[in-house]
C-alpha cells in the first residue's frame, strides 16, 4: 500500500444553513466570523457555491451552503505537488473522486464509506494547472 501524501491541515468545514441571513448573523455576531471578500464571489455567482467564512485569526474557514443537500464534511489543504499525489493515490485506492477548478482554487472530492463528502483543496493554482 503506498503511503498517503501528506495534507496541511483542515481549510475549512462545509456546514448545511436554513436561512443564511441568520447564519450569517450568528457567526459574525456570537463567533466572530467575517466574509472572506476574495471568495464572496463563489455565493453570489454560483447557483450552489459557498459563503465564506473566516475568523479573526484568520485560522478557521467555514463554508455554509443553503438547503438539505448532504455535504458535510472536511476540506483538507495540500500545497501543489501534493494536491497532484492526492489525485492519483486515491486512484490506486479504487476512491471515486471528481475535479473541480474553481477558478482560483482546485478541489479533489471524494466520499469515505458513510458518504460523507470530503474535499482536498489547493489554493496555488497556476501550480496546480501545470502539473495536472
Amino acid at each position: 500500500m503506498t503511503k498517503a501524501p501528506l495534507l496541511r491541515g483542515v481549510h475549512h468545514c462545509h456546514l448545511q444553513v436554513k436561512d443564511m441571513e441568520q447564519a450569517l448573523a450568528f457567526y459574525r455576531t456570537v463567533m466572530g466570523f467575517e466574509i472572506v471578500p476574495e471568495l464572496e464571489f463563489w455565493y453570489h455567482h454560483q447557483d450552489d457555491g459557498p459563503l465564506m467564512l473566516q475568523d479573526q485569526a484568520k485560522t478557521i474557514c467555514l463554508a455554509l451552503f443553503m438547503g438539505n443537500r448532504i455535504s458535510n464534511g472536511i476540506a483538507f489543504a495540500a500545497d501543489a505537488l501534493a494536491f497532484v499525489h492526492w489525485v492519483r493515490h486515491l486512484e490506486e485506492q479504487g476512491v471515486k473522486t471528481t475535479l473541480a477548478d474553481h477558478q482560483v482554487s482546485h478541489s479533489l472530492y471524494f466520499r469515505d464509506p458513510s458518504a460523507n463528502m470530503h474535499e482536498i483543496t489547493c489554493f496555488e493554482y497556476e501550480a496546480v494547472q501545470k502539473l495536472l
